[in-house]
């Protein structure tokens, strides 16, 4: 199997410039491990969150409302039904991706790529299906693999009450206190999204505000409202060890 252009990688930047070559008339392929386009920010990381923040923002309107007279019961959360909500926007998204792809006539392959040699790839199958050929040539290659989380050894438990985003986004449960290390925008993000659904959230930042490199005039006020919805907000602070308590971290 030949192609004139490969790409390796299926996120924002992999199907964008799939999407641009074939336009200008190329014939493309496009190879990700994923069965559903998207990459990390549309299946694990931008999306999810910001799917998530939109519930949080509308339980916070509502609270803002007891300033107008305006009062509601306590929301009851269906962790479930939030979930299949969340999961029901990806699949709109990565099924408009690949109307996309298919219209351009993008070949899409879930395989796992590496290089034979500087005209070939060596295909590995991923998933049930099998592959029409585990060699691709090419003319030329993109590589838009993205990255992946460091692990932090001090704070890589063997616990699921240790989580990075991506367990985070999938929302395991919503548990009574949440420690979140990192007072970044992910970090915020997730902390934003589980005191709205009733978690008492911590913030330790290790520098000496929040959103390191921020404007420090738009932080301000951000962080006032944070400091109403979070339990805490620990600047200027270290973790220097995580311990599995069993009930607790």
């Amino acid at each position: 199997m030949d192609t004139q252009l490969v790409v390796i990688g299926a996120g924002p930047g992999g199907y964008a410039a799939a999407f641009m070559a074939a336009d200008l008339g190329m014939d493309v392929t496009l190879v990700d491990l994923e069965p559903r386009l998207g990459g990390t920010c549309l299946l694990r990381g931008c999306i999810p969150s910001k799917a998530l923040l939109h519930v949080a923002r509308t339980i916070a309107d509502a609270k803002h409302l007891t300033e107008w007279g305006v009062s509601f019961n306590e929301p009851t959360i269906d962790i479930d039904a939030l979930r299949a909500q969340k999961e029901k926007v990806l699949q709109t998204l990565t099924g408009g991706l690949q109307q996309i792809g298919s219209r351009r006539k993008v070949r899409m392959i879930r395989a796992q790529a590496s290089f034979e040699d500087a005209r070939t790839l060596r295909l590995a199958q991923v998933g049930d299906t099998p592959l029409d050929d585990d060699r691709l040539g090419f003319e030329h290659c993109i590589i838009a693999t993205g990255s992946r989380p460091t692990r932090i050894p001090s704070l890589d438990l063997p616990t699921s009450r240790v989580m990075d985003s991506t367990v985070a986004l999938q929302l395991p449960d919503v548990p009574e206190s949440l420690l979140v290390v990192g007072g970044g925008y992910i970090g915020l993000e997730m902390g934003t999204v589980y005191a709205a659904l009733g978690s008492r959230v911590s913030v330790v930042e290790l520098t000496d505000g929040l959103l390191p490199g921020a404007d420090r005039d738009l932080v301000r006020p951000l962080q006032r409202k944070l400091a109403e919805r979070f339990e805490a907000i620990h600047l200027s602070t270290k973790v220097t060890a995580v311990a599995d308590k069993g009930q607790a971290i």
